[in-house]
């Protein structure tokens, strides 16, 4: 093996590995990344193409395990009625992210305070403020001041593009039922960066426009480059060498090339709430024969997902959804807290979607019949087509020792590793907390003038955020990480991903995942001289 140094050693490039990256290369660190996929070429997304839809189906797909690309890793996710959907890329899943950006709320880092359920975070939101604040400067977050459910914000924030006469529809109708409901905060990225105003002219989704929904490698892998952070790409983080004491002395990797190792001082492992502990488990040795940082057995476990349901409606007249400049959305969190009388822990997330898209759409999407072929489609398709829309419910799942990401026993990657195994039961809490989202969607839908109403109990492509695999806490004995996200059995190894996690909230995670991650770059920026 041929070895490679540096100070600091980031495994993984998507957004909490690119924005630590980027904030360690800033303070002058010597930084090496550690990727598993390549760069992903703007020009080549499919966007614009006539069978855009047939190719997000298949080749630029958000499942590994339908997407296929040379770079990703397989997944045995048998054992879950969700299925993956991650990114193995510079920029990792936010190449194929919708770009929303929300704080959790100060209650989700205090769940067993106020509900009595799951456990406290070892820090609170005001202790990530700081990291908050700068990472929604650095990404050019987009949003509407004032949301009475959401933390106060001090730092400024870019304009959104309009919700359009459908948002402003189904807006009136929660005014109407008396729930809350607002815009979403949206990445847009930073105006001296010269992105022009996002005017959203079509989905934030896989190829969008000039590149406007910002994705981790445009807007902190690229700069944490021109900083000197060095980036090998296509490249497989295979283990971590440590001695007896737990201690990383080398990431041993392969390539094109072969194997060899990365050495360094610190290592921050980004790789997601799957890769992560995929990488601590296949880690083994004689002092740590279960996993590096796995003394407890707690690698892995608590994982959770975001379950996802949606109910869909049916208008008499177009919703001008699909009108250039129309897509930004509304979301409610009216539910998002614990009710006494709704018979589950915890809230839901409400948000308003937009209905299928054409191939979707004759496809059979929402209605569960293909429209006819022949004569009668134009005039079937123009009676379908801009008149759907939907509601989704995010439910905020519970940690569970029992839901977890493991070794697979049959299933194995390119270099003859273990591919990582999902098991994941819908809890009777979740399940219950989706069917009382849909019926307060339906409620929602019927308010907007809604006519025959569709329902998807769960969402099988849905496991696009992973969290809780190695949770963060001050006590070894009941946590992986301690609040800066070190491994408690190995003095220079972090996570600076969404597996620290210790409870979920019904939000996108990234921008709580990215301020941790900025949070730990600092901490180790300030300790560089230990050895």
């Amino acid at each position: 093996m041929n070895d490679i140094e540096a100070d600091v050693v980031v495994v993984g490039t998507g957004p909490t590995g690119a924005a630590a990256a980027w904030r360690l290369a800033t303070q002058g660190l010597d930084v090496l990344c550690v990727e598993r996929g390549g760069f992903v070429d703007a020009a080549a997304t499919p966007a614009g193409a006539p069978d855009y839809e047939v190719q997000r189906r298949g080749r630029w797909h958000a499942n590994p395990n339908v997407r296929r690309w040379e770079d990703d890793e397989p997944v045995d996710d048998a054992d879950s009625p969700i299925r993956p959907m991650v990114g193995h890329a510079v920029g990792g899943s936010s190449i194929w992210w919708s770009a929303h950006m929300p704080r959790f709320r100060h209650e989700d880092f205090r769940m067993r305070s106020l509900d009595g359920v799951g456990d406290d975070w070892p820090i609170d939101h005001d202790t990530l403020a700081p990291w908050y604040e700068l990472n929604e400067t650095e990404i050019g977050l987009g949003g509407v001041p004032g949301d009475p459910s959401a933390p106060p914000r001090r730092n400024a924030l870019r304009t959104l593009p309009t919700a359009g006469s459908s948002g402003r529809r189904f807006a009136g109708a929660f005014d109407r039922l008396g729930w809350h409901w607002w815009p979403v905060d949206l990445t847009l990225g930073r105006p001296e960066d010269g992105d022009e105003p996002c005017t959203h002219i079509g989905p934030c989704d896989v190829g969008c426009a000039a590149r406007r929904r910002q994705s981790a490698d445009a807007i902190y892998m690229r700069r944490a480059m021109r900083a000197g952070a060095r980036v090998l790409t296509r490249t497989r983080a295979l283990e971590l060498e440590h001695d007896a004491d737990g201690r990383v002395t080398a990431l041993v990797c392969a390539g094109d090339s072969g194997r060899f190792r990365v050495k360094g001082r610190r290592f921050l492992v980004a790789a997601n709430g799957m890769g992560t502990p995929r990488l601590l488990l296949l880690s083994r040795s004689g002092a740590f024969p279960d996993g590096l940082g796995n003394r407890t057995g707690l690698v892995g476990r608590n994982l959770m997902l975001h379950p996802y349901a949606k109910v869909e409606g049916l208008f008499d007249e177009p919703l001008g959804s699909f009108t250039s400049g129309q897509k930004a959305g509304i979301i409610s969190f009216e539910f998002f807290s614990t009710r006494p009388d709704a018979g589950f822990l915890r809230g839901v997330k409400l948000q308003l979607n937009f209905g299928p898209q054409p191939y979707a759409l004759a496809m059979g999407a929402t209605l569960g019949t293909r429209l006819p072929f022949g004569r009668a489609h134009h005039a079937e398709f123009e009676r379908r087509f801009d008149r759907i829309a939907g509601i989704s419910i995010c439910a905020e799942d519970l940690a569970e020792p029992d839901n977890r990401i493991t070794l697979s026993e049959t299933l194995v990657d390119r270099d003859g590793l273990p591919a990582p195994k999902w098991t994941y039961r819908l809890s009777d809490n979740s399940r219950r907390s989706l069917d009382f989202g849909m019926a307060r969607a339906a409620q929602v839908l019927r308010e907007a003038g809604a006519g025959d109403l569709f329902e998807t109990p769960l969402q099988r492509d849905a496991g696009f955020h992973i969290m809780g695999t190695t949770r963060m806490g001050t006590d070894p004995e009941t946590s992986v990480v301690d609040p800066f996200g070190r491994v408690h059995d190995s003095p220079n190894l972090y996570v600076i991903d969404a597996s620290v996690f210790v409870t979920s909230s019904s939000v996108n995670p990234t921008a709580t995942a990215q301020a941790l991650a900025l949070r730990t770059a600092d901490h180790v920026a300030a300790g560089r001289a230990a050895a």
